[in-house]
């Protein structure tokens, strides 16, 4: 029988102790648990990380007792993962990203291949071609 990663059925964090912090959602535009996110203009405020962000503070949780499709709505509470773990995360419509690539944030705070301006933000576990993809990923932030 093959071994290999499963992805998590409803939550993002696949392994790891990550540092939890929670922050107040100034915009929900897009606004969905796996999502990179970067702070708005003030140090308590989220939005999602933009295409080639330097300064992502992690990833979207799932908020509690809501699926993963469930987006944050503004003025929510959120949770956000950080540290060395690894995540569900979604892919732009980019090139394709291959096991072992550097990811970087990526429109509305999902990732691409990192082979552009942004911090590297982590290594893909997994491939993917299609846009919207989720893969796990190493995050080094």
């Amino acid at each position: 029988m093959p071994q290999g990663l499963v992805k998590p059925a409803n939550g993002i964090l696949y392994a790891g102790q990550p540092v939890v912090t929670e922050y107040e959602v100034k915009t929900a535009t897009t606004m969905l648990p796996g999502r990179l996110v970067m702070t708005d203009t003030n140090e308590w405020d989220i939005k999602v990380c933009t295409t080639g962000a330097t300064t992502c503070l992690g990833v979207l949780d799932v908020e509690p007792g809501e699926l993963r499709t469930t987006a944050y709505d503004a003025g929510d509470q959120a949770r956000v993962l950080s540290g060395d773990i690894v995540v569900l995360l979604t892919k732009d419509a980019d090139l394709a990203i291959t096991i072992g690539d550097k990811v970087i944030p990526a429109n509305s705070g999902m990732i691409q291949i990192g082979t552009t301006a942004g911090a590297v933000v982590g290594y893909a576990l997994q491939a993917g071609v299609a846009a919207s993809a989720t893969l796990l990923v190493k995050l080094t932030i």
